[in-house]
């Protein structure tokens, strides 16, 4: 099996947000309310192909990233926002190989760049038990 994208969420932090949440290119998904003015928008940018590889998928979610977050773009312009992006990127791959790899297209990380998002990922490396629903 290939490595796949499983799952990938945009973390936006803001202080001192009052309107309504952007939407990015939807509303989000998800608000959480912190202490100091804190919020976070928590936006689903997951795949609906199962089966997309992960370059596939960068190259996908690159398109989506720059036409709401470019720097001309970005809701985000005012200084006392402080917004804080991170993508948060689930790859599955097959517990039973040796080795897996894959690699991030290089108009996937200038868009991160150029947005200034963070990016984490999570390898998931489900056992036969997973992989069969028994877990």
């Amino acid at each position: 099996m290939e490595p796949v994208a499983l799952g990938i969420v945009l973390r936006v932090e803001v202080r001192g947000w009052t309107g309504p949440a952007p939407h990015l290119p939807h509303e989000p998904m998800r608000i959480d309310e912190g202490r100091e003015d804190l919020r976070t928008f928590i936006y689903d940018f997951s795949p609906k192909d199962p089966t997309l590889s992960v370059p596939d998928a960068c190259l996908r979610i690159a398109s989506k990233l720059e036409r709401v977050l470019a720097p001309e773009r970005t809701p985000f312009t005012e200084p006392h926002h402080a917004a804080r992006c991170t993508l948060e990127f689930g790859v599955l791959a097959d517990r039973e190989r040796e080795s897996f790899s894959y690699s991030w297209p290089l108009e996937f990380l200038g868009v991160l760049a150029d947005a200034g998002i963070e990016l984490n990922v999570s390898h998931y490396l489900p056992t036969d038990n997973e992989e069969d629903g028994e877990a």
